[in-house]
């Protein structure tokens, strides 16, 4: 039996839980200390030993809760502005349905937890084997079988460090996953006291052939595409709930603003402008295609902002708009010069509790806990969507609304459905009232340019306005969050015929090497009969 000394100073694993939960705001944004990702699962790692020794479910499910609410208090504090301004509540409902959120949202930590106690309840696992096959396993599991109301991957942990996260040409799961057995590898090597260089050397090859891929990555030309010069518009419109839909200042203030400063985007342009970009909900509850609906959002004035705009310019507007066409329908537009037609694609991903109130039709009664949620429908198409640059050249891009962009396996359907040149994210992030929940949601896309080895651009109403190449560098500053503003991209497009790994393969392998390496540690195990069991359990 092989006794492990706990950490100096701490005596509880309910202090391991919060020390892994503060480690994972600080890997994440705004913070994005990569070190802190791996000091994550490290402790994670720690608290999965003391379950698997205390060998009991319901250990398991209570460190998946309290996980869950440390990480939504450290991470995720912002959601508590999302909860009051949706629901419209006071404090007291505010609080309750946040502690509820705090309390399930990262339920995914319990596919780890509670997959290990399961594992080991029946099988005597070594350790080796346990942290070098099922732990990370365990990990690529919980990305894949638990979708959240915010996704958060683990490989989010380690995208701001420019080496490491050029892993994520093969999907942000791996990332993950590799990160995961590079802490178990060291964690290995420590805790069996490897001192000889051959010894050690064995579990450092693996960590020092994943720097090597990611040099290849990181040193890797990308053929010249076309350049594009896009204006990108950050008008800074406030949320608009539902009680200011008819009141007619604040609408007419808010078309006047976009148009000003649009206006002042096309005669301030330092050369001319291939495309002019706004944000969503810049022009909020309204769009530009009539219908005789009863539900109809269709406002001239609204329509003659766009297509003058466009004469202006002389370049399509690339815009958002709510549209009325079978149902509510959150729409990513393009209005071109000379035809001034507008093409469309509606959004596929809607945002449960801000778009769409999951399970009204059986519970009609939830509607009056929020009030302010959306009735949209989503749509099915994957198309990319093209503009003419003032070249002539036709430029083909991927168009993302929002939310769309935190789902890596979407982002991958509609590059093989319709390739493209490059990605666009129009965004409204407004309603959070947070820095940091802007500068997480900004951060998904560093991964998505890396996945699909495309530039991204995102444009946000009240920010973070930016852009990222096909390897996740910044292309230009952030604009001001929370302030009108503007900024002029230069953006080098590649081909549509480019690849990366994980568009080829997507997750799937990946997945299924998960899968194969939990039943290879399970049934290569001894069974685990409870006598010899506690005799052999691992102290921590």
């Amino acid at each position: 039996m092989r006794i492990h000394s706990k950490i100096p100073g701490i005596n509880s694993h309910l202090s391991y839980l919060l020390i892994a939960a503060i480690c994972f705001a600080l890997a994440l944004e705004p913070f994005g200390f990569a070190t802190a990702g791996f000091l994550s699962v490290f402790f994670l790692l720690l608290i999965t030993k003391e379950i698997i020794k205390k060998g009991k479910l319901q250990t398991a499910i209570l460190y998946t809760i309290l996980f869950s609410f440390f990480t939504t208090c450290t991470s995720f504090y912002w959601m508590g502005n999302a909860i009051k301004n949706i629901t419209g509540k006071g404090i007291f409902a505010t609080s309750f349905l946040y502690f509820l959120y705090a309390c399930l949202s990262f339920y995914k930590i319990g596919v780890l937890f509670i997959g290990s106690h399961i594992l080991t309840k029946y099988r005597l696992v070594g350790e080796t084997k346990f942290y070098l096959l099922a732990f990370p396993s365990l990990f690529l599991l919980s990305d894949w079988l638990c979708p959240m109301v915010f996704p958060v991957y683990w490989g989010d942990l380690f995208r701001n460090q420019i080496l490491w996260r050029q892993m994520a040409r093969f999907g942000t799961e791996v990332l993950g996953f590799v990160s995961v057995i590079s802490v178990s590898l060291l964690y290995l090597m420590v805790s069996q006291n490897l001192t000889k260089w051959k010894q050690s050397f064995l579990y450092l090859t693996p960590i020092l052939f994943i720097f090597s891929v990611n040099l290849f990555f990181l040193a890797e030309s990308i053929p010249p595409g076309k350049f594009i010069h896009l204006a990108l518009v950050q008008p800074n419109t406030p949320y608009a709930k539902n009680e200011v839909r008819e009141n007619f200042d604040f609408m007419t203030k808010v078309i006047q603003d976009v148009y000003n400063l649009s206006g002042e985007a096309i005669s301030n342009a330092p050369k001319p402008i291939d495309a002019l970009v706004l944000p969503e909900s810049s022009i909020p509850f309204l769009g530009t295609l009539p219908s005789e609906h009863i539900n109809s959002t269709f406002s001239k004035s609204f329509l003659d902002v766009t297509i003058n705009l466009v004469q202006l310019t002389n370049a399509p507007l690339l815009f958002n708009e709510l549209v009325w066409d079978g149902g509510s329908r959150n729409s990513f537009s393009i209005l071109k010069p000379i035809t001034l037609r507008t093409e469309r694609r509606y959004k596929h991903i809607l945002l449960p509790f801000g778009e769409y109130l999951p399970f009204e039709t059986q519970f009609p009664f939830i509607r009056n806990f929020f009030p302010e949620v959306s009735h949209h429908i989503p749509s099915d198409d994957f198309a990319s969507q093209t503009f003419q640059t003032k070249s002539g050249e036709e430029v083909v891009f991927t168009p993302l609304v929002c939310y769309e962009v935190l789902y890596p396996e979407f982002v991958r359907s509609m590059m093989k459905h319709s390739p493209s040149e490059l990605i666009i994210n129009l965004t409204n992030d407004s309603w959070f009232e947070s820095h940091t929940e802007t500068k997480q949601h900004a951060g998904a896309g560093r991964l998505r340019a890396i996945e699909t080895g495309r530039p991204y651009v995102r444009v946000a109403l009240s920010g973070k306005t930016t852009a990222y190449d096909p390897w996740g560098r910044e292309m230009m500053g952030d604009l001001p969050i929370y302030q009108k503003a503007i900024a002029y991209l230069d953006v080098m497009t590649v081909s549509t015929e480019r690849v990366t790994p994980y568009l080829t393969f997507g997750p799937y392998p990946w997945r299924i090497l998960a899968i194969f390496s939990l039943f290879f540690v399970f049934f290569t195990s001894p069974r685990a009969f409870l006598s010899y069991k506690k005799k052999n359990e691992i102290e921590i």
